[in-house]
């Protein structure tokens, strides 16, 4: 095993410590179900040479109750077993599941700790599969691996022992295979950890793949690509099936031979046996004894191919999943923050600068400054930046140079979670969750009242429609909220976020997609939800801005103007070209204004 590959066992087994104690009781357990049918080969033994054959020359009499009491020593035998049986399977069970527990929790908090820039980098079904599938298999690691090698080993150790004091010189026949068997493991199994890791990341790329087309089915069926997704879906599962024949081929490989070399061992102890009852220097209780327990000695080589599997899937899985462990968030909370909160919602940009990559820069040296309640558009072509400036604010992106400070305080002195609880984002889509409305509304807040509820749904214009569904309030949405209209999810939304009572409100496209009547109603709402807030509006839809106290016009990552609607218009820079690109120049507006008035 290499170094990455070890060092990713010693950490999935420090969740093991809590269960150790729990562990050592079922491997004991374990261990006594398999030697305790050492007892009925001895009692074979003495049957058959004090109750067949007679060799202590007991009377009848004699021989038949020794019969009954051997009989019920092997009843008691078996109800030790049963008990074994159920403490090792309750107790691995119990292990096992509560590991993947506490490392599902763990890996969940970690992957919402890690940065925007992580998960839009990285397929959300790949995401999944290490959470849920990599997780499941990694519990083998323990219940189908560290287990049953254990008890292999304790049981076997007690088998060998037996077979030692029974006859040394069988046992030498048939520990032979040992060394051979070593050597084939230590030849293929580089070749099947390869395979297991393969199949791992090809199960990985396929979630991947899936998610994202079924999450975007809509294009895939307008476009009419079914016949191609699905050549694309073939021809991976097709490469996890070839995959995964190879795997199982090794390991039958394995498993074949050892059966093979068992049976000649086997065969050999028969001979030599036969030799030794022949020569009276053994006899035939013994001989049976031997083979009986010799069973017991080669059962843990039998399935050794099967833990060897699945102890290579397992540390494939581990392996993976401690990768995303390894994954440091971009965006973190300093050492030692003061435990303050936003108060009035001012905000300044200082010098500014930020870039996704170190190729393209984005936002170069913005400078402006925002009073509390003020409400600032901030327009725009695309790719201008505006956008990433309002992700920057609640630190969804650390920038590269210079400060954002809300009251004064640079962001990053502010606890992420009382930074972001005071900012509020309405998106252009906006993301709802599967759950009731209620729940949804509920998202940022968990224990507002009922009232404050029906007080948000009624300033976001939302309560008249919720309370027409047939559920109302408790209505299911489904995922997305897909089964309400674009308006009515943005409504919804914006309820969220007033509920949230956020200082500072973001506004990104809040209105564009959607249509004239559902405009009005969104429009109408945010006036209500914009007063006493500090609000950035950004719209490419110029009509939506004229309002604002004051607009940012970015052009390439940089403030080129700033100003009312009224100011920038008159003094025929980059907004009025913006603006004109949108209704056509101003002296002709103007023109058929006067023609209508």
């Amino acid at each position: 095993m290499d170094a990455q590959k070890k060092h990713a066992a010693f950490r999935y087994l420090r969740y093991l410590r809590p269960y150790r104690w729990l562990l050592a009781a079922v491997i004991v357990a374990g261990i006594a179900k398999f030697s305790l049918p050492l007892i009925p080969n001895k009692i074979a033994q003495i049957i058959i040479n004090q109750v067949v054959q007679n060799d202590a020359g007991l009377a009848q009499e004699d021989r038949l109750g020794l019969l009954w009491k051997l009989a019920a020593g092997m009843v008691g035998v078996a109800l030790l077993e049963l008990v074994a049986i159920y403490i090792r399977g309750v107790g691995t069970v119990t292990i096992s599941a509560s590991m993947a527990f506490d490392l599902r929790q763990d890996l969940w908090k970690h992957l919402q700790r890690l940065s925007l820039n992580f998960h839009n980098s990285r397929p959300t079904g790949s995401l999944i599969s290490r959470l849920m599938t990599d997780i499941g298999q990694a519990q083998q690691m323990i219940s189908g691996g560290i287990i049953n090698v254990a008890i292999d080993v304790g049981a076997g150790g007690i088998a060998l022992a037996a077979l030692l004091y029974t006859s040394w010189q069988l046992t030498l026949l048939v520990l032979m295979v040992l060394p051979i068997y070593g050597w084939m493991y230590a030849r293929l199994n580089p070749r099947i950890r390869q395979v297991s890791h393969d199949v791992q990341e090809q199960q990985s790329v396929i979630s991947g793949s899936a998610v994202e087309r079924l999450a975007g089915i809509a294009v895939v069926q307008s476009f009419a690509q079914e016949p191609a997704e699905t050549r694309q879906f073939t021809a991976q599962v097709d490469e996890l099936r070839d995959l995964s024949v190879q795997r199982g081929k090794l390991n039958n490989i394995l498993a074949s031979a050892s059966e093979f070399m068992i049976a000649i061992s086997t065969a050999t102890v028969f001979v030599a046996g036969g030799y030794f009852a022949v020569g009276d220097t053994m006899d035939a209780g013994a001989i049976v004894f031997f083979l009986l327990t010799m069973a017991q000695l080669y059962r843990p080589i039998r399935r050794f191919s099967e833990i060897n599997i699945v102890y290579q899937q397992s540390m494939a899985a581990i392996e993976r999943v401690f990768t995303l462990f390894d994954e440091v968030p971009e965006v973190q909370e300093r050492p030692g923050v003061a435990d303050r909160t936003p108060g009035m919602g001012g905000l300044s940009f200082e010098n500014v600068q930020f870039s996704y990559n170190a190729s393209t820069q984005v936002l170069k040296g913005l400078n402006f400054d925002v009073a509390p309640g003020e409400r600032v558009a901030i327009v725009g072509e695309s790719g201008a930046g505006k956008s990433t400036l309002v992700t920057l604010i609640p630190r969804l992106y650390d920038i590269q140079a210079g400060s954002i400070r809300i009251d004064g305080i640079d962001v990053r002195d502010y606890p992420l979670r009382r930074l972001r609880r005071s900012i509020g984002i309405v998106l252009q889509d906006p993301i709802l969750f599967s759950g009731t409305i209620r729940e949804n509304l509920r998202y940022g807040r968990k224990r507002a009242s009922d009232a404050d509820i029906l007080d948000a749904a009624r300033a976001a214009n939302a309560h008249q429609f919720i309370t027409a569904l047939p559920e109302g309030y408790e209505t299911i949405i489904g995922e997305r909220g897909m089964s309400l209209s674009g308006g009515q999810r943005q409504r919804l939304s914006l309820a969220r976020t007033l509920l949230q009572n956020p200082r500072i409100l973001i506004l990104d496209e809040a209105t564009s997609s959607l249509d004239s009547e559902s405009e009005n109603l969104i429009t109408e709402a945010l006036q209500r939800v914009m007063a006493g807030r500090t609000s950035l509006i950004i719209a490419h839809r110029l009509s939506t801005v004229i309002g604002a106290d004051r607009i940012l016009v970015l052009r390439d990552g940089r403030l080129v103007e700033s100003g009312p609607h009224s100011e920038l218009l008159a003094q025929g820079g980059y907004y009025r070209y913006l603006f004109e690109q949108q209704f056509g120049p101003l002296e002709q507006l103007m023109k058929q204004a006067r023609d209508i008035l």
